[in-house]
């Protein structure tokens, strides 16, 4: 990786902030130059519509790139001054012009955002000697679903496949998840799912996140895997799940839709099944769970019933009683193990009992 790059590393470009820094339009991109050492040379940095960045160094007198700083062997006093010029130009851009970002992949920021606002879980760093590693633990009892590491693509059990030995020195980002015993040998079999990597190969399976497996099946897989550490306790075996989902009035009228018919279509996400109960939490300024309703149909294809193109599922739901905002609210959730109501999330046992004696 060369000092450029390791600047860039785990960060995003803003494209709105390139312009009012310095950047100019440019076919295919936006490009920036300063110069440094009294004019000596030039620093150039072009960020590509697809936020790609490449940078150079033009010695301004013969035009040409001035490729000494990138020599290992060069340690002369001028080549020095130039470099920590240059990397300081390249430090104001990147403070200024882009946003850090928790993982390598894009693959794996968006797999977090997914598990921020679906379950409101956060990542954390488990281990003290790989600062790097990443784990997504179930709050409730704290065990992980997803171990998130880089390691050389050599170190996978990549079976019969075969790689050049240049891509096996290949630093790749992982997953670790969670699956049931009796699908592993199915799922190994996907282009991208390899049997675990330092745990228990019989329960665990490794995904690379480099885009070969869809985010929609690791979206999936990790749910489950989610649902698996919490334990059958709550219902996630074969019985029904009790989630709760948060309802922004601001932005849907729930009570509108029930109104006129007590069967609706809502955004399906992480593992609700048919058979599951959810009840519906009105967000700020209610703060309380207003309805109760069982899922009579999952995993619905959103064709153009919702706008927002990113819905790629519904669940069909069905009204099975009304709570007034006073029965259930969010100091009842607090006391009853559930901090927040972010995304879809499983109720805990104690919120189950107070629930169910309420239900009429």
């Amino acid at each position: 990786m060369s000092f450029e790059s390791d600047i860039f590393r785990k960060k995003r470009v803003v494209f709105e902030r390139l312009v009012p820094f310095g950047f100019q339009k440019s076919q295919g991109g936006y490009e920036f130059r300063e110069t440094i050492l009294d004019g000596a040379f030039e620093v150039r940095v072009h960020v590509a519509a697809d936020g790609e960045v490449s940078t150079h160094v033009i010695d301004t007198d013969l035009n040409e790139e001035y490729l000494a700083i990138h020599v290992a062997q060069a340690m002369g006093n001028f080549v020095g001054q130039v470099r920590e010029a240059y990397l300081a130009v390249l430090e104001r851009v990147a403070t200024a012009c882009f946003e850090a970002l928790p993982f390598l992949n894009p693959q794996t920021n968006r797999l977090a955002h997914y598990l921020q606002a679906t379950y409101g879980d956060m990542y954390d760093h488990p281990f003290e000697k790989y600062p790097d590693f990443s784990s997504f633990r179930y709050p409730d009892n704290q065990k992980w679903y997803g171990l998130v590491m880089t390691i050389a693509r050599g170190k996978l059990d990549l079976g019969e496949e075969q790689w050049p030995q240049e891509a096996l020195d290949d630093k790749v980002e992982i997953i670790n998840i969670k699956v049931e015993q009796a699908k592993l040998p199915e799922l190994i079999e996907i282009k991208g799912v390899y049997p675990s990597y330092h745990m228990n190969k019989k329960s665990w399976v490794t995904v690379v996140l480099d885009e070969t497996v869809s985010d929609d099946l690791l979206f999936s897989l990790v749910d489950n895997s989610r649902a698996l550490v919490i334990g059958k306790s709550l219902g996630s075996g074969s019985g029904p799940d009790y989630w709760i989902i948060p309802a922004n009035p601001k932005y849907y009228d729930i009570d509108a839709e029930f109104a006129a018919s007590k069967i609706i279509l809502w955004t399906q996400k992480a593992s609700i099944k048919k058979g599951d109960f959810v009840a519906i939490y009105m967000t700020a300024p209610t703060k309380a769970v207003r309805y109760f309703c069982r899922v009579l149909e999952a995993n619905i294809p959103n064709d153009a019933y919702r706008d927002d193109t990113s819905i790629k599922k519904l669940m069909k739901i069905e009204l099975l009683q009304s709570f007034s905002d006073n029965e259930v609210t969010f100091e009842h959730l607090k006391s009853y193990g559930v901090k927040a109501v972010r995304g879809p999330r499983r109720m805990t046992k104690e919120l189950i009992a107070y629930i169910k004696p309420l239900l009429r």
